[in-house]
């Protein structure tokens, strides 16, 4: 198991509103959700409940769970008075989900010239009591076993069992994490048998445009996966102790399920108010969609509020989870900007808009698990990375050089950022993060976690890579970034310790190295 480790931990401030209402200040990952939970446990109409999200100290999936909204609002319901209930950072490690920990048995193959041929899984995640985002993640993982690669002989049977451990649920990567771990190891033992070298045996098998990813969709014309590899070919070869992995992960929740992002723009007081109740924890949605709009109007963005979410104020985007923001509600934003875009070029300006209000929406239609069409599109996007993690002579880490497909990146600096945090925070994962659990009972401090230190942090050169065929018709192109960029660390730090000390490692966080014995 793992901790998401988020900085702020969870508040919630709730208070009688109006005649028979309720208000909740909450952070989290989306108010629509506890407005309609909450409800439901209250037993009152939604339009009741008026929930606000102010900025959120970190999530990283941690945040999907009610943790003490339904507290807060059950105590103010009842007393009529205001109330707020904050956990202490104690309180928060033992209550809110974690990385589900996993078992998997992997058995992968090839030709005799590497190239992939078939590959079946047994996947089994531990989740705890209670059930939260079990089946999601395992379905994501099982979904993304195969890698980003391209043959379909698949067989992969997934089991989310009930322990009395703590709760698994979501958290960046979303079981992509784990299963990648295991596909990207078998890789490399590939490429030995067969006498090439592990970048050889991922650049035969990368996935293509117009070739079908394992779960049979096809890769989309701009797909970058082939380019990422060229662009970290260099670093991998010029060290004896380089790993090398690969990894794609979707935008959207997909499969068949209601995906859609929304965005009302507004002409208040001479000022544009971008309106929309995807929560920001950190990665940038204000700058986001003040930069579609800017975009796609010319406008300048001093004259622009972007609002915090509200269940009376914002229209529903759905929960910031699974890559979406960027490309969903981006694209509602751009697409409402486009409808205030007619407007000015009429002539109008902003003044003259005074009280006018701009809609947007893209509702992405995905195909359910067990679709019977040959290729089903199980998502609306796919972003792909590689990674070198490169040790020193004594076993350390000494630089991380990541190349990424996104798109079109909306705020490169934003990007990169994302990307640097989540190898940050993959090598946590790899190296030293663990949450103990002793005779079925946490036995964990924010400080036993074992976070990756700021000293302890390699050197880390982002490469954003962009195929120059036509980018997606969404968001200017834009892909997700904010789950893939942790997902191959872990393999291929397991990687570099191999070329390290030809010690083959199957368990995480990985034993036997300078940072962990």
């Amino acid at each position: 198991f793992n901790d998401h480790a988020f900085m702020e931990p969870e508040c919630a401030i709730a208070m009688p509103e109006g005649e028979n209402g309720l208000l909740l200040y909450t952070g989290s990952q989306s108010v629509y959700d506890e407005q309609r939970e909450i409800s439901n446990m209250l037993k009152i109409s939604p339009e009741q409940v008026h929930c606000q999200s102010k900025l959120v100290g970190g999530g990283f999936g941690g945040k999907e769970d009610m943790s003490v909204q339904h507290h807060a609002a059950l105590m103010a319901w009842y007393l009529k008075k205001p109330v707020k209930v904050k956990f202490s950072r104690q309180e928060s490690l033992l209550y809110h989900t974690k990385r589900h920990a996993m078992e998997m048995d992997f058995t992968t193959a090839c030709d005799e010239n590497g190239y992939l041929t078939a590959m079946k899984a047994v996947i089994i995640a531990d989740t705890g009591a209670y059930a939260s985002l079990g089946g999601p993640v395992l379905q994501r993982a099982c979904t993304h076993a195969a890698g980003p690669y391209n043959y379909q002989n698949i067989d992969i049977l997934g089991m989310s069992v009930y322990t009395n451990n703590v709760v698994g649920g979501a958290y960046r990567g979303f079981g992509v994490t784990q299963s990648c771990f295991a596909t990207e190891n078998n890789l490399n033992r590939l490429a030995e048998m067969v006498g090439i070298s592990p970048w050889e045996i991922r650049y035969r098998n990368a996935i293509r445009p117009g070739q079908a990813l394992p779960n049979g969709q096809i890769a989309d014309p701009n797909c970058a996966m082939a380019q990422c590899l060229e662009a970290v070919k260099s670093v991998y070869e010029s060290s004896p102790y380089a790993g090398i992995a690969c990894a794609f992960k979707n935008s959207g929740t997909g499969v068949g399920l209601k995906d859609i992002g929304r965005c009302l723009l507004s002409v208040e007081d001479g000022k544009l108010h971008i309106r929309t109740s995807a929560s920001c924890m950190g990665q940038g949605i204000a700058t986001m969609c003040t930069q579609m709009v800017c975009q796609e109007t010319g406008l300048d963005p001093t004259i622009m509020i972007h609002e915090y979410p509200d269940t009376v104020r914002t229209p529903n985007s759905g929960t910031s989870t699974a890559s979406r923001q960027t490309v969903l509600t981006g694209e509602a934003t751009r697409r409402a900007a486009e409808k205030l875009k007619l407007c000015l070029m009429e002539g109008k300006t902003i003044e003259d808009l005074e009280g006018k209000e701009f809609y947007g929406e893209l509702s992405a239609v995905t195909d359910p698990m067990g679709s019977a069409k040959e290729f089903p599109v199980s998502h609306v996007s796919y972003s792909y990375g590689v990674q070198v993690v490169v040790l020193s002579d004594e076993g350390k880490l000494s630089h991380v050089e990541a190349a990424y497909d996104v798109g079109t990146p909306v705020n490169i600096q934003s990007a990169e950022g994302q990307i640097e945090g989540g190898i940050v925070m993959g090598l946590g994962f790899a190296l030293t993060e663990d949450y103990p659990i002793k005779d079925g009972y946490p036995n964990v401090k924010l400080g036993t976690l074992g976070l990756m230190r700021a000293t302890d942090t390699p050197t880390i050169n982002v490469q954003l890579i962009q195929s120059k065929d036509e980018p997606l018709p969404y968001a200017f192109g834009a892909k997700g970034v904010g789950e893939l960029c942790l997902i191959p660390t872990s393999p291929a730090c397991a990687h570099a310790y191999y070329r390290f000390d030809g010690i083959f490692r199957k368990r995480l966080p990985l034993e036997q190295t300078v940072y962990r014995k």
